[in-house]
């Protein structure tokens, strides 16, 4: 019997990572059928999976995100993915927002820190990285008129829909009348900017064209769907994910303090042992063989993220956090036409936050008498951080 009979989605949404293991050894392509699609956790799998789009497209049907967001960047392949990324990504050079970290991210961080400072004691989720994603992600989007619990309602439930590959009539509700609320808002701030730019991403969406083209208003609410849900979710838990790891390992976080330029090998390394994003769905164009198992025409496959960042067979004792790791890149951000097209401002932001959170607070710690829970296998993210400081 295969296991993938088995795993249950509570299971996976509970702690993923021992049937990640399972699976390595035992089943590398996996169906699971609680989910519906077929698992593949190796590291070279996961790999060739994301770098073969004429083999395993994006361009999935049924898809968790056209169907919650409608047509956009993630779930595209071919000469409309180009378009749009072509389109969508010089907002994220770094000479388009090299100043946010100084001149965006800090300012909020430093008002977020200064609220509990005095207190001793915080949630990092709730009263730090949340919100800061939120505040930039307002700004860089051109959204500075959305409240800050609208924004993470929206994420909410946008994210309760690209996380329903299990077809579940009532969560999709909540994504439906989310993503329409967010077409209502978004169409007359459209208008508004095609009459008067600004250097926000959606005015860039609105004005960049390729080859005399630019994005219908269609194709701009849907991307911006995808960016709320990335900015807000990816950028959160990569600070409350990458916070929680180093804090859970004091010997290394004394080494962080004592030497920042340890900051960014430490965010990366908290982004391949607890990986925020959990897969990249893809679906098989043709028949093919993976891992020794033959697919069909039209199979929809997790290429597993998290996974690939767990495997013996790429990483030295990949279960054990550690700064000085030397493997090279992980998989974290996906790899291939797909890489994210954001991972650069939630590099950013992370290490803005980790800068000012340590320099502010220097003797932070997790508080012993509230244990963090995370959980999640398609967007992992900690509860809550509670940490203390004298």
């Amino acid at each position: 019997m295969s296991v993938g009979t088995e795993i249950t989605v509570h299971q996976l949404e509970s702690d993923p990572y021992p049937i990640y293991k399972q699976l390595r050894e035992e089943e590398p392509v996996c169906f699971v059928e609680s989910v519906g699609l077929w698992l593949v956790t190796r590291w070279a799998d996961v790999q060739h999976v994301d770098k073969s789009p004429a083999v395993f497209t994006g361009e999935t049907e049924p898809s968790t995100l056209k169907r919650t967001f409608g047509p956009n960047l993630l779930a595209s392949e071919g000469a409309y993915h180009d378009r749009i990324r072509k389109i969508i990504y010089p907002w994220f050079r770094v000479g388009a927002i090299g100043d946010y970290p100084d001149n965006v991210i800090a300012p909020v961080a430093g008002e977020l820190v200064d609220a509990f400072a005095d207190r001793g004691h915080a949630d990092l989720v709730s009263e730090f990285a949340e919100p800061l994603s939120a505040r930039v992600l307002k700004r860089a989007l051109g959204l500075d008129f959305v409240e800050e619990e609208t924004l993470r309602r929206w994420f909410v439930d946008l994210a309760t829909g690209a996380a329903n590959f299990e077809g579940d009539p009532a969560k999709q509700e909540i994504a439906d009348r989310a993503s329409a609320e967010v077409d209502e808002t978004i169409a007359p701030v459209v208008e508004r900017i095609r009459r008067e730019p600004n250097d926000t991403l959606l005015s860039s969406m609105i004005h960049t064209d390729v080859d005399g083209e630019r994005l219908t208003t269609e194709e701009i609410q849907s991307n911006l769907k995808v960016m709320i849900v990335g900015g807000l979710q990816a950028t959160t838990d990569l600070i409350a994910l990458s916070l929680w790891a180093i804090l859970s390992h004091p010997d290394q976080l004394a080494e962080v303090r004592a030497d920042p330029k340890l900051i960014d090998p430490a965010i990366e390394e908290a982004a391949r042992w607890h990986s925020p994003v959990g897969t990249s769905t893809r679906q098989a164009t043709r028949e093919t063989e993976l891992g020794g198992v033959e697919l069909e025409e039209g199979a929809l496959i997790a290429a597993v993220l998290a996974s690939a960042n767990r495997d013996h067979r790429n990483w030295a004792d990949p279960e054990r956090y550690d700064i000085h790791r030397r493997e090279g890149g992980h998989l974290a951000f996906a790899t291939g036409p797909h890489l994210c097209i954001g991972a650069r401002l939630g590099r950013y932001e992370a290490r803005t936050a980790w800068r000012v959170l340590l320099e502010r607070l220097p003797t932070l710690q997790l508080d012993p008498n509230q244990p963090t829970e995370i959980s999640g296998w398609e967007f992992r993210s900690p509860h809550h951080l509670h940490v203390q400081w004298n």
